[in-house]
């Protein structure tokens, strides 16, 4: 590549896929791959781009594609795909091996989300075709079910693609293309272990491949194994504990405090013999079942929680990364029927094996209020704790308790996924070419949910008196018609408080609850059990396309214009059977049922890029891109999506880029058919209560309405647990419709060799978005809208007739959300000759100007700015970036890689604007990380060793975010950790 022109052409390419410059590209894949892989480097500007169908390579999408290299993946070490994505500045950590754990099913789930607009909205390709989804009721991808070692490259283009791709591609896509025509054979092996706490890492990988039939034909396979160790908090953060305390009196509103924890999750058990804000009436267990009086000596407040105090280090059950192993097979093939025609084959198998642990079983609102009730004629009551109850004249008490003697909770998941594509494609006549292809996936599930307790079993072992002979006994053993204090009545089981004797069965093991490890192993064993989930998810997807690059010519000598056009038939179904116990709500998980649906599309699309201008002054080529799709779903009916672009190259050195689309994303089939599941909210102002009634958007319109409820004036709310209801899937469901629109420009200036930049401006407004509102949302518009109560938040808050009292909440699934956000993307490369090697750097970077949420898209006054915070909602730095530097010397190749983003704000923007010093620390600071990795290739003999580590300068992450949350997950909460490894080629 001396020729000046052609690197310079190669360059603008690249620049145009986000500076991932083949120079770059090429020479670090020759340190790192076989030699196939180097040939195929050399490829690159045929190649089509992500982001449109058509492979003229004179004629370039204006949509802006990042690209992350197989050189940049190697440099990182990465055993698993999914964490090392989350690093790049377009996508979020909502899904990482740290946090994944967070929802029921999830764990070792890594689903990738485009500028943090949500999973569902990020469509994922392999080889520019769909992949089977993870989860039951969804079609995320887990990516790291893609093999590392096969990746060649990933291309990420953000903003609406729906128009190329079809739904799911509202933010953008993720293509994953992997090698192909591979020959030889490559072993590769790793080992790493941590710094803090041992965690190790593993990675085997052994392919091979050949040509055949005098290289008319080409097969190729690996398989690929990966394994991690859990990793729990106690051994890499000790027994840290951070709670944030109310300090009226201090210089701040609050202060994260060390060591601190809620009183309510003592491990021996706590209780009041008063009002809970009352600390010297507030008791614990000792180890021998005997009371003492809670001790305060440190900062408290009337919250809960404290410092220097008899608290509970519930971290110790905290577990930041789960026991993982995956094995993928992978399969590629190809065959060549005539010059110009070929068939092709990709076949993938993964199996994953992952255990996730979670809390105990505690206190929940599964009983009635907070605590478990204890009634005065326990068997297991000492006499000082008696004397106080008769002093006090108490009938019960309640124990607060977190039940990590009973056992503690987890999952344990099996997840297998096989997916093939068969497929032609060639040339039809003259410049028609075509592609047709079959694709189908599945993927099975089966959940082991480890140590759930069965409440009424529970209920009834803790409810322990003795009988006629002097025994303790489980009362329900001498009365079974007994109305159990802790019982709650569900739907699925209303007997008034009675113990259900389906789950109750017979052999009841008395247990006492009073003190630490106190818990009868016997009575565990028959409370506590294992139920199980199994999930099935099928994707057929068939279709064909037509790409001519030389359609007619333009006029003026633009050039000749090129179109693609194809029909796709795509069938998703999905199922999950719950376990029996689980479905009726009898255990400590939520009532989840059974479900179940599919639905198909049929679409058709054409795209085209029409030159207009080539060989002007200042306008070196000016082409006009443009695509639609329409589609036909069983489920919503007809949706159409568009796109047009503008690529115009001004001078040699200066290109400038637009598009403007609208997207659209179908509903799926959990969000159609996924069931509606118990759920408990937590109201803890009832608006209509007579000191809420001034707390609404307006006073008069509150009043009126919960008036109009039937609740008399000065009614005050006197609920002390949380409502129960329902939450779940909406089958009336409508599409979401997407805007987007980029500006940007390519430089790469004469002047400067080997430097390339790119700049894109970003806009994407999402309306229609589907949502479910919480619970107080829905309780307190019900009575905040100015038309009355004729709506839809008011038939979704169920009151008692009598006491007026919220009884029911049903929140489910509806297209009454807005999301919109923007920013600029940032790209530059560079490289050089230093010291007898070639020295390169590549930086990736976003800047996100903006990113806002419309819970309520008809009311502009509930906008929620999350850009520069980290909450519940997730972590939104308003900068991140990569910088990838690479020095190769002789047969060296070092890297040094950076990982960047800003500080945000604990609380939300609008908390911090009414009160910025409301906590300490109220800002999280910034982010930076830093790994290196050293490779030594030994000269004619095909082995490279190599060795590498992450977080070179052991940065802890802040206070309180340690990685398994969902705004938590973007920090590095392993610490320093060391790898090792080699490749050999034969």
């Amino acid at each position: 590549m001396k020729n000046p022109n052609y690197t310079r052409k190669l360059l603008a390419l690249a620049c145009l896929a986000a500076i991932a410059g083949p120079a770059a590209a090429q020479d670090a894949a020759k340190n790192d791959a076989s030699p196939a892989d180097a040939s195929q480097a050399t490829k690159l500007e045929t190649v089509t781009v992500t982001g449109t169908r058509i492979s003229n390579p004179n004629v370039i999408s204006p949509t802006p594609v990042a690209v992350m290299s197989a050189a940049e993946i190697k440099a990182t070490g990465a055993i698993n795909i999914g964490d090392l994505m989350t690093t790049m500045p377009q996508l979020a950590t909502t899904f990482t091996m740290g946090n994944s754990g967070r929802f029921i099913g999830t764990a070792g789930v890594a689903e990738m989300d485009l500028r943090n607009l949500g999973t569902s909205r990020t469509l994922v390709l392999v080889n520019g075709r769909r992949f089977v989804g993870s989860s039951a009721g969804d079609t995320g991808v887990d990516v790291n079910l893609i093999p590392a070692d096969w990746i060649e490259r990933v291309e990420i283009i953000t903003g609406g693609a729906s128009a190329v791709y079809g739904a799911d591609a509202v933010t953008g896509v993720i293509n994953f293309i992997l090698k192909k025509n591979y020959q030889g054979a490559n072993l590769h092996a790793q080992l790493g272990t941590s710094e803090h706490g041992g965690f190790k890492k593993g990675l085997f990988s052994l392919s091979g491949g050949m040509n055949f039939d005098n290289n008319r034909g080409n097969i190729a396979a690996s398989v690929e194994h990966s394994d991690q160790d859990e990793l729990m908090f106690r051994d890499r953060f000790g027994h840290e504990a951070y709670a944030t305390i109310k300090t009226p009196k201090g210089p701040t509103n609050s202060a994260l405090f060390d060591n601190a924890g809620g009183y309510t999750r003592v491990d021996a058990g706590t209780f009041s013999i008063g009002k809970a804000t009352d600390v010297s009436k507030r008791y614990v267990f000792n180890q021998d079942h005997t009371i003492r009086k809670q001790q305060f000596n440190g900062i408290y407040d009337d919250a809960g929680y404290c410092q220097d105090c008899d608290r509970s280090d519930n971290n110790k059950y905290v577990q930041l990364q789960p026991k993982y192993g995956r094995t993928t097979l992978s399969t590629i093939a190809s065959y060549d029927l005539t010059p110009e025609h070929k068939l092709y084959f990709e076949g993938t198998y993964s199996h994953v094996d992952v255990k996730q642990q979670s809390s105990p079983a505690f206190d929940s609102t599964r009983a009635k209020g907070n605590g478990y009730v204890i009634t005065r004629d326990n068997a297991y009551i000492t006499s000082d704790l008696a004397a106080l109850m008769d002093a006090n004249k108490l009938k019960s008490i309640r124990v607060s308790r977190i039940d990590g003697d009973a056992g503690v909770r987890g999952e344990d998941t099996k997840r297998d996924t096989a997916r093939a594509v068969f497929g032609a494609n060639g040339v039809i006549a003259s410049d028609w070419q075509y592609d047709a292809s079959v694709n189908y996936g599945v993927t099975d599930e089966t959940r082991h949910n480890l140590n759930n307790r069965i409440h009424d079993r529970f209920f009834a072992s803790i409810d322990a008196v003795r009988d006629s002979n002097g025994n303790i006994v489980c009362r329900s053993s001498i009365n079974p018609n007994y109305i159990n204090p802790n019982h709650i009545n569900v739907a699925q089981n209303n007997r008034g408080g009675v113990l259900n004797p389906i789950a109750l069965g017979g052999g009841c093991v008395p247990t006492s609850i009073f003190g630490a490890g106190v818990i009868n192993p016997a009575a565990a064993r028959w409370f506590n059990t294992t139920t199980t989930t199994t999930s099935h998810l099928t994707q057929f997807v068939g279709g064909g396309s037509i790409t001519n690059n030389n359609l007619f010519q333009m006029p003026f000598e633009a050039g000749a214009a090129s179109m693609a056009a194809g029909i796709e038939y795509r069938r998703e179904t999905s199922s999950q059977t719950t376990d029996p116990l689980d479905q009726q709500g009898l255990t400590f998980l939520n009532a989840i049922p059974s479900s179940g649906g599919a639905y198909n599309v049929k679409e058709g699309y054409i795209e085209t890029a029409l030159p207009l201008i080539s060989g002007r002054p200042f306008a070196q080529n000016l082409t006009f891109d443009a695509a639609a799709r329409f589609s036909d779903y069983s489920t919503i009916g007809h949706t159409k999506a568009w796109r047009w672009g503008l690529d115009w190259s001004i001078i040699d050195d200066l290109r400038l880029r637009g598009t403007m689309s609208s997207a659209v994303r179908a509903p799926n089939i959990g969000e159609l058919f996924g069931g509606q599941t118990q759920n408990f909210f937590t109201i803890s102002n009832d608006p209509c209560s007579a000191d809420q009634l001034q707390n609404g958007a307006s006073q008069a319109v509150r009043t009126a309405n919960c008036a109009a409820l039937g609740i008399p004036a000065g009614w005050q709310s006197t609920r002390t647990s949380s409502v129960q209801g329902v939450s779940g899937s909406n089958p009336d469901l409508k599409p979401e419709q997407g805007r987007t629109w980029t500006a940007g420009m390519v430089i790469t200036p004469r002047f400067i060799d080997n430097f390339g930049l790119t700049l894109d401006y970003w806009n994407i407004r999402l309306t229609n978005a589907i949502t479910a509102p919480g619970g107080l949302d829905i309780v307190d518009r019900c009575v905040d809208t100015p038309s009355g109560i004729n709506n839809v938040y008011c038939l979704n808050a169920e009151r008692d007739p009598v006491t007026h009292e919220l009884v029911s909440i049903r929140s489910v699934n509806q297209n009454i959300s807005a999301l919109s956000t923007s920013g600029v993307d940032i790209g530059a490369y560079y490289s050089t000759e230093v010291g007898g090697g070639n020295l390169k750097f590549n930086l990736n970077a976003t800047k996100v100007i903006a990113f806002t949420e419309h819970p309520f898209q008809d009311d502009p006054s509930t906008a929620i700015q999350d850009n520069g915070t980290a909450t519940t909602n997730g972590a939104f730095p308003k900068w991140k970036a990569t910088l990838y530097t690479t020095y190769g010397w002789n047969n060296w190749v070092f890297n040094w890689n950076m990982r960047y983003f800003s500080s945000m704000l604990r609380v939300s923007n609008e908390s911090y604007a009414s009160n910025p010093i409301q906590t300490t620390p109220i800002k999280t600071g910034i982010g930076f990380f830093n790994d290196a990795k050293v490779s030594y290739s030994i000269p004619n003999s095909g082995w490279q060793v190599y060795g590498g580590i992450t977080n070179v300068f052991d940065r802890n992450p802040p206070v309180n975010f340690f990685g398994t949350g969902a705004s938590s997950g973007i920090y590095d909460a392993i610490g320093r950790a060391y790898y090792a490894g080699f490749n050999y080629n034969f």
